[in-house]
């Protein structure tokens, strides 16, 4: 079967045939959120997210940040993969990955509630931690344990004898509910773009899930082996589930529903649509049964091991620095004010300095994030590439300096409504702080961007003369819209897309691009007009393509301030103003910021302006993440353990090496 896929500004929307469409990426627009945790349908912030054909991951313009699940691999049922096929749309707290935040310093709850939130096809817990102040006022967190331990800071608390209400302002997440006479159970409703009715009952405490069994397995499907476990759970409840790790796709940890009514056993994966019945032998030993899935029937056997035999969930990442580090570490804070008073109050930018040991000033490089909210490292998938990047440059020689983005991680801010001129004026106050730094040398400060940091980097260069250099990472070099409508149709048509239907997206967004331009307000008449761009397919393929309220979700991923800044955002009026030293490198297999797209109206652009020292490089097989892959698709992010590519890494070193040491 072929997927179709929709890259709808930071947002992702991958079709099965099995599943309808399923968002896989950007938890930054107000219209799809919590979609899928770090480590349960992958580790994605563990990561960002992807689906099946994908997008972005840590830094990827438009639909590029978060991403990844899926390949354009064949899997069951003929599908790209396993990982191809998770319909999140509706929510899976995604936002949740990248903007998760442990309350340090908090005492002790006193109250713990629970409830299941019902989105379809996912079922996730949500668990309240509430704490009474001094002053009667409540704080709290919330934690979604199928998706990550870390709790999210609730905003504006009101918890009395008759109601409990919240707001998570970086979700663009509230839940108003009503309590009942005792206190014991809040009705309400979480509302987070979509409504969704939830219960949660109070407990006197929030008991751990208890690891009972595990079983392995190797199903034989469409010419591949697909390397699973089963990890069979009790929660604090008493109620029984399983998480199935699939090693050969990189996905672990996904829920699933258990039943067994004698010897015989189900295991339900209602992400994926599939089921595994089978009948536990005599001795407890083995499960023969059958995988169906997509129509398809596998045999499948289930072996018990030793709970100690079973395998880390854990994605492989070999880069990834571990302490102790030959150089010095320092975390530090600043809040944008302090640097320019017209700056907006509200941000303190938090991140790490690397140097090496001595007193300096060094040469120093400030590493900028792609879209969507993402952490000093810009991890995704447990890949952390600024880290990689950091630890290699300082080896070499130079300071590094790399922070989480505005309400991200420790950092404070409004990230929802902020747009890339705001990230830039983020990039302002981190070079402010820099110049003041001992270790810094402040005539050598260098600006390295990756994806729409690639885009921030020359526009704040091109207005300042504390830039010595700067580094496009995949940078962009046509305006936004051109990006959403290239890389659309790069990513669709690789997942094997018929052309018809890559026409019929085609026409959809160039409608929707239009009516952005024409300042109108959104109407029903549009909403019309805008799924009148598939009147090509019948009832039973738009059926199937999940097509009846694609209008309502791209038109909400487009009305982001983020979105709407993007898509007119032209970077080659900065790229002409820039007069540092500019290196720009894309992969050959970047299909979030195509090459043969951005290359020649970057070189045009800094021609334009005169600078001389300008080099522009396509990196052989390296795709959007830098990564030797060999389709470029954001499926393989996940499942490619090399980070960040050593003739990436080398590039950019001897490139600094050259001038500025």
């Amino acid at each position: 079967m072929k997927q179709a896929i929709w890259i709808i500004g930071k947002l992702v929307f991958c079709h099965s045939q099995e599943l309808g469409w399923v968002v896989v990426d950007e938890a930054t627009s107000p219209c799809v959120f919590l979609i899928n945790r770090t480590r349960e349908l992958v580790d994605y912030r563990k990561s960002k997210l992807d689906a099946a054909l994908g997008l972005r991951t840590s830094g990827h313009l438009a639909n590029e940040r978060r991403i990844s699940m899926g390949n354009n691999g064949t899997g069951l049922g003929g599908l790209p993969s396993m990982m191809s096929r998770i319909n999140w749309v509706g929510l899976i707290l995604a936002s949740f990955l990248f903007s998760t935040q442990v309350l340090a310093g908090q005492q002790s709850p006193t109250e713990n509630w629970l409830g299941v939130l019902n989105a379809g096809a996912v079922k996730l817990r949500i668990q309240l931690n509430l704490t009474p102040g001094k002053d009667g006022k409540y704080t709290g967190e919330m934690v979604s344990p199928d998706q990550s331990p870390i709790g999210i800071a609730m905003d504006n608390v009101t918890r009395t004898d008759k109601k409990l209400d919240f707001e998570i302002k970086r979700l663009r997440t509230t839940y108003q509910g009503k309590m009942n006479d005792d206190q014991s159970v809040v009705t309400g409703v979480f509302t987070q773009g979509q409504k969704f009715d939830l219960v949660f009952k109070r407990v006197a405490e929030i008991k751990p899930d208890k690891h009972l069994q595990t079983w392995k397995g190797i199903l034989k499907a469409a010419g591949k082996d697909f390397d699973f476990q089963f990890r069979l759970f009790k929660d604090g409840e008493g109620e029984s589930f399983v998480k199935l790790d699939s090693f050969s796709e990189g996905l672990m940890g996904i829920t699933c529903e258990f039943k067994q009514v004698g010897r015989e056993v189900t295991i339900e994966i209602p992400i994926t649509k599939a089921k595994f019945a089978g009948t536990l032998s005599e001795d407890g030993q083995t499960i023969d049964g059958n995988w169906l899935q997509s129509g398809g029937k596998y045999p499948l056997q289930l072996t018990l091991i030793p709970l100690e035999q079973t395998r880390s969930p854990d994605l492989n990442r070999p880069q990834t620095p571990k302490p102790p580090f030959q150089y010095d570490v320092t975390d530090f804070s600043v809040a944008a004010k302090s640097i320019d008073d017209s700056f907006s109050p509200d941000v303190v930018l938090s991140g790490t300095m690397t140097s090496p040991h001595g007193s300096g000033p060094f040469a120093t490089v400030i590493l900028i994030t792609g879209s969507g909210p993402q952490d000093r490292d810009e991890t995704i998938f447990e890949h952390k590439p600024f880290l990689v990047l950091a630890d290699f440059l300082t080896r070499r020689g130079f300071a590094v300096i790399r922070y989480d983005d505005r309400g991200i991680g420790k950092s404070k801010g409004d990230f929802a409504d902020s747009t890339t001129a705001d990230f830039a004026e983020d990039v302002q106050a981190v070079v402010g702080w820099a110049k003041k730094q001992p270790k810094v040398d402040p005539q050598k400060i260098v600006l390295a961007g990756h994806s729409e940091g690639g885009l921030i980097a020359p526009l704040v260069a091109s207005r300042s003369s504390d830039i010595a250099g700067i580094i496009l990472l995949a940078g962009p070099g046509v305006p936004g819209n051109q990006i959403v409508l290239n890389q659309t149709r790069k990513i669709a048509a690789a997942a094997g897309v018929p052309a018809n239907i890559l026409q019929m997206q085609d026409n959809m967004l160039h409608t929707m691009l239009a009516e952005m331009d024409s300042g109108r307000p959104i109407t029903d008449d549009f909403k019309k007009t805008l799924n009148a761009a598939f009147d090509g397919l019948s009832e039973e393929e738009r059926a199937k393509l999940g097509m009846e309220d694609i209008a309502d979700k791209t038109i909400a991923a487009f009305e982001s301030t983020w979105m709407r800044y993007f898509l007119q955002l032209d970077p080659r009026p900065a790229l002409k103003k820039t007069s540092c030293p500019i290196l720009s490198v894309i992969g050959e297999k970047d299909l979030q910021v195509d090459p043969d797209l951005n290359f020649p109206e970057i070189e045009a652009a800094v021609k334009a302006g005169k600078n001389s020292d300008f080099v522009q490089k396509e990196l052989p097989g390296l795709n959007h993440l830098f990564q030797k892959a060999k389709t470029g698709s954001p499926g393989e992010y996940i499942q490619i353990e090399e980070t960040m590519d050593p003739t990436l890494l080398n590039e950019v070193a001897g490139w600094l090496e050259k001038r500025f040491k």
